[in-house]
């Protein structure tokens, strides 16, 4: 986890990270890609393929439900969809499932009818769904209260884990410190001799 106080950069940095944002070759490498060498278009066609994103906002696509929600990653990057074994949608229903939503009752409701709470594990669903290498999650527990934050953190991180991938995740709050193996605190990275 990458832990610093509001405006101190950890959404850049993910932004950087994920090649959202354009930033000078050799600043950045992930899974031996330089990140700043990428044109932008497979900037976008790598991230696809290998990251999965968790916006503090969700990013849902309102008028579109929640299983097509979670499928957008597969319909970008063919990559993640040869990962799924079964149907996309039964995918989609299985980590649904896993994340404590109905696929049944939930699974054609539109985005914008779901409670922050259920947008948010969609979203962790669409960062998960074709096992990326990467899920980057930017504040996603910002809006619950203290008892859903954990669910949702061992929600998540127990996904991450069975699906073999890395997760950053940047946040103020140090309390889901005990949800990782490392904590870097931002302003730590400044200082000669540390690297994430």
């Amino acid at each position: 986890m990458l832990r610093g106080p509001s405006g101190s950069g950890k959404s850049t940095l993910l932004a950087a990270i994920s090649g959202v944002t354009d930033i000078p070759t050799g600043a950045v490498t992930v899974a031996s890609q330089d990140i700043g060498a990428l044109p932008v278009s497979k900037r976008d066609r790598f991230r696809a393929d290998h990251m999965g994103l968790i916006f503090q906002v969700f990013n849902l696509v309102p008028w579109l439900s929640a299983v097509d929600n979670i499928l957008l990653p597969c319909r970008f990057s063919k990559r993640r969809q040869g990962r799924i074994d079964g149907t996309l949608e039964d995918e989609a229903h299985r980590l649904m499932s896993s994340l404590g939503l109905d696929p049944k009752t939930l699974g054609h409701s539109k985005a914008s009818a779901l409670s922050v709470g259920q947008q948010q594990r969609v979203a962790a669903a669409r960062a998960l769904i074709g096992t990326p290498e990467i899920i980057l999650a930017d504040e996603p527990t910002s809006a619950l209260d203290p008892e859903a934050k954990e669910t949702f953190m061992h929600m998540l991180s127990q996904q991450a884990q069975s699906s073999g991938a890395a997760l950053l995740m940047v946040s103020h709050d140090s309390g889901l410190d005990h949800h990782f193996d490392r904590v870097i605190n931002i302003t730590d990275l400044t200082q000669p001799g540390v690297s994430a």
